[in-house]
């Protein structure tokens, strides 16, 4: 099997190549740390499986699983996250994902969740499962104001909730400044916020930030 395991952090690269070099000792495992560099990697070959860092240092993941569907319409992709909210599984999922695993689970269960997936099936953890299902228990039909946000906004929403200014957003995603204060426009305006200040009050609240 061949893996390509795109994160930009070098560090958890290195550690997750031990992993799967112990467990898939006959697998043939490649690296990228951009988007970019993944679909350049992604053109040329066949592939069986990609392990995804869901926001990477050039742009987010969620905007090329598209086309990496449209490449590799066969191979599954498991994306890992940062993020444990409910939006990003269910957007990531939407957008072609075989499974979502935060960064925090545990070595056995993501090779649990490679073997799912690569077995044709879906694959979440139980923990993710639960908060998805208690939602839909819940009946809540109508969105909270975070859910209204497209996947795009709603990472720029975490990073203006997370107190970055619209330059730092800019360059962790690839994005001009006028960009990026036209999503923290629409962000506002879907939401009803008036400010970054109640965008930090509502996260924090709500638990999507620290």
């Amino acid at each position: 099997m061949k893996i390509l395991l795109a994160d930009d952090h070098a560090m958890f690269r290195s550690g997750l190549c031990r992993i799967l070099e112990e467990e898939f000792s006959k697998a043939e495992i490649h690296e990228s740390s951009s988007c970019e560099e993944t679909l350049r990697m992604l053109r040329n070959g066949e592939w069986g499986l990609l392990l995804l860092d869901i926001a990477m240092s050039d742009k987010s993941s969620l905007n090329i699983l598209p086309e990496i569907k449209n490449l590799h319409p066969q191979m599954p992709i498991l994306i890992l996250s940062m993020y444990d909210d409910r939006q990003f599984i269910i957007q990531a999922l939407r957008c072609g994902a075989a499974g979502y695993l935060t960064k925090e689970n545990a070595p056995d269960e993501l090779i649990r969740a490679i073997r799912a997936v690569t077995a044709g099936r879906r694959y979440i953890s139980e923990a993710m499962a639960e908060q998805i299902a208690d939602h839909l228990a819940a009946g809540n039909e109508t969105k909270s104001p975070h859910e209204t946000l497209s996947a795009r906004e709603y990472e720029v929403f975490l990073m203006v909730a997370s107190g970055l200014s619209l330059s730092d957003i800019g360059t962790k995603l690839g994005l001009s400044v006028k960009t990026v204060s036209t999503y923290r426009t629409r962000i506002l305006e879907k939401t009803g916020f008036q400010s970054n200040a109640e965008i930090i009050r509502y996260a924090v609240r709500h638990g999507l930030v620290e």
